[in-house]
């Protein structure tokens, strides 16, 4: 890439909630607007879940993005549970944290409470 500039925005259950400021550690040139890339990483992940219907992508997702010499925006790679979201803001970070908390609280519950009832 010409352009070393990477984008990282964090999802929690498909909506985009950030741009991790770990996307400043890559040095280049600022090529898209935040809506844009907001929009970008969940399209992508709704294609990613839907070519993958296996794939957890209900919980914590990054989704890193690059883009090309002709500007068309791309994927890099997909992160899940080990994705490091950091944040400017640290509300957001904390916000996605507990609710990552939750959703895996509610998930055992109910994997819990499913093996119980047999």
């Amino acid at each position: 890439m010409a352009n070393k500039k990477e984008y990282k925005v964090v999802l929690f259950k498909g909506e985009a909630r950030y741009i991790s400021k770990a996307s400043t550690n890559k040095k280049g040139i600022a090529f898209s607007s935040k809506p844009e890339l907001m929009n970008f990483a969940m399209e992508a992940l709704k294609e990613f879940a839907s070519a993958c219907p296996n794939a957890l992508v209900d919980s914590l997702m990054r989704v890193d993005i690059f883009q090309t010499m002709t500007e068309k925006l791309v994927v890099n790679e997909l992160e899940s549970l080990e994705a490091d979201h950091l944040c400017n803001n640290g509300l957001n970070r904390i916000a996605v944290d507990n609710e990552v908390r939750l959703y895996y609280d509610m998930v055992l519950r109910s994997i819990i409470d499913k093996s119980h009832l047999r």
